[in-house]
């Protein structure tokens, strides 16, 4: 998640000095210099919960011999040294006021603390194992291609899968069997025409201009968001969101994709072809220097010719791809709370467990799981990034990788569509790492790629703000 209210306290004055981690130090200072008090965390705005502590440490410029810090909470005197650590039991908001001094004055400067109640509900029991899970039953394929039709084991390693060559036309059945209990399920794959057969190549818009699936983890963002209100009602149905989704995107406004494995598929008007060596698509996501929340990039082809994402998958290879930080082949499932106001539980196919975390600052909704999202658990599939989030006397920070992913920092530059991040066809890989060497596509899927959270921010949580064809930008 993104934390709008988060902002820099800088009060820039004049003149260059260093600040003793001790206390004040002495120095040289020119006439009328004052203090000047910057801040290292990347916000004067902090959110904690009742109980945890905060140390607030700034950076003080033109010290000198005369210089003293003076910490205040309303009118009450708290602190003298050169930081000032704040607890409380206390839900509320507190501002506390740093006032330093020196030979030519004194300077103040606030932080602003938003202490949130620690969420009644407790933690959720997370289920020991699931049945097995499969991403698709039915599936298009272009004639010479190959794919791994594979069966999910929530809570066990075990792998259940077959390599399927299309290389006849037609319509094949494969059936997996379960290695404990036995049962069976059977596969379709529709091998279609050659690669191309159904490509469209009238220019056309460059933002998509069709939704398919709207399906976003559980989030503290993904139903609405406490300072720009409620995206979606509690009626909402699939369809609708995905209209909503569509409109966002036309005003540039921001959709996330809520924690792990959340996703939306969306889809242009025409063939967006490879550039080769040139970007193809534009994402936008919403990074800061301190918070980048990476999301793997898919794209498909239209094999079929019916204009529906029901095609294979490839996935664009970033920096992090065939690295120990990157896991393939990742599904993860969640878990409907049956409290209000509760964490949301997961367990993946690696059998780790872990939460969503209530956060009712940022959204008091009841519930963070979608109403068009049935059952009482709900399974994603994809690939998982080494989540490398921090957090540390009320900061977070959740650094970007080099490049290849949506929402992350490295990958933002000035381009045709303005500041975004711009990615290329020739990237995408087949299961097995081999390059795809696909000449256009149809269909760009985004889904969040790390499992983590930090107290302040919430969920890692991939947003997007608009998608569209590099060429015609």
């Amino acid at each position: 998640m993104k934390n709008y209210l988060f902002f820099i306290l800088v009060l820039l004055l004049t003149g260059f000095s260093a600040c003793s981690d001790d206390g004040p130090a002495e120095e040289t200072v020119g006439a009328g210099e004052l203090p000047v008090i910057t801040w290292q965390m990347a916000s004067g705005r902090f959110h904690i919960q009742a109980g945890e502590s905060l140390q607030l440490v700034p950076d003080v410029e033109h010290l000198d011999e005369t210089s003293v810090y003076v910490w205040t909470i309303g009118d009450k005197v708290v602190g003298h040294d050169n930081y000032y650590t704040f607890t409380t039991d206390k839900a509320g908001e507190y501002y506390v006021k740093v006032t330093v001094t020196n030979r030519y004055g004194q300077v103040e400067d606030e932080v602003k603390i938003t202490v949130t109640e620690v969420p009644e509900a407790g933690l959720p029991d997370i289920p020991e194992m699931g049945d097995w899970q499969f991403p698709w039953t039915e599936i298009n394929v272009a004639l010479g291609r190959t794919i791994k039709v594979k069966a999910y084991m929530t809570g066990s390693t075990e792998e259940v899968a077959e390599v399927f060559v299309a290389s006849e036309e037609g319509r094949h059945v494969i059936t997996l069997r379960h290695p404990v209990e036995g049962k069976q399920q059977e596969l379709v794959v529709n091998v279609c025409p050659p690669a191309g057969t159904y490509r469209r190549t009238a220019s056309g818009q460059a933002m998509v201009n069709r939704i398919y699936e709207y399906m976003p983890a559980p989030g503290h963002q993904v139903n609405g968001y406490l300072i720009t209100g409620e995206n979606f009602s509690a009626d909402c149905t699939h369809e609708q969101a995905c209209d909503i989704v569509l409109e966002q995107f036309s005003n540039k406004w921001s959709v996330s994709l809520g924690g792990q494995g959340g996703y939306l598929i969306a889809g242009f008007d025409h063939s967006v072809r490879a550039g080769g060596a040139d970007y193809d698509l534009c994402i936008k996501g919403n990074p800061f220097s301190y918070q980048s929340e990476p999301g793997i990039i898919w794209v498909s082809q239209d094999d079929n010719g019916d204009g529906l994402p029901n095609d294979q998958w490839f996935e664009l290879a970033g920096s992090e791809y065939g690295s120990e930080n990157e896991t393939l082949e990742y599904a993860i499932t969640y878990y409907r709370p049956e409290k209000a106001k509760s964490a949301v539980g997961w367990r993946d196919c690696l059998n780790e467990t872990g939460y969503i975390p209530y956060m009712s600052y940022w959204n008091p909704s009841a519930y963070y799981w979608q109403p068009w999202i049935t059952g009482t658990e709900h399974t994603y599939f994809g690939s998982r990034l080494r989540n490398r989030a921090t957090y540390e006397d009320g900061y977070s920070e959740m650094p970007p990788y080099d490049w290849g992913y949506a929402d992350n920092l490295n990958d933002v530059q000035d381009g045709p569509a303005g500041k975004m991040g711009y990615y290329k066809i020739a990237n995408a890989r087949t299961w097995d790492g081999q390059l795809a060497n696909l000449e256009y596509i149809d269909f760009v899927k985004v889904q969040t790629a790390q499992t983590g959270s930090t107290p302040n921010l919430g969920e890692i949580s991939t947003e997007v703000y608009y998608i569209s064809d590099y060429h015609l930008e």
